[in-house]
């Protein structure tokens, strides 16, 4: 999906709807563990809306989850994301370029 895709959703989600209240739950700020990169580059801050991200799933949802890395979130806050970051990987982050 792309971001105005995704950005159309999010934008008529119901809170009166049991199914968009699930997605509504999922709003927020999320970073991307890569496994096999974890070395060679930053963690990225993504926000819900970013095509990279889509709600913390990824945008190849057909991939097995969890078998190249995984999507921490959702936070409210970068700033409170960073620090978990820090905190469990001693890693330092940074927006997406698409999020910025």
């Amino acid at each position: 999906m792309t971001k105005d895709e995704i950005f159309e959703i999010d934008k008529v989600l119901d809170s009166k709807s049991k199914m968009d209240s699930l997605l509504i739950e999922k709003r927020g700020y999320y970073v991307y563990y890569n496994k096999p990169n974890k070395h060679d580059r930053h963690l990225m801050i993504h926000h819900h809306t970013c095509g990279n991200c889509c709600f913390g799933i990824g945008k190849f949802s057909e991939a097995e989850a969890g078998l190249n890395g995984i999507w921490i979130g959702p936070s409210e806050t970068i700033e409170n994301l960073k620090s978990h970051i820090v905190d469990i990987f001693g890693l330092e982050s940074e927006l997406c370029g698409c999020c910025q």
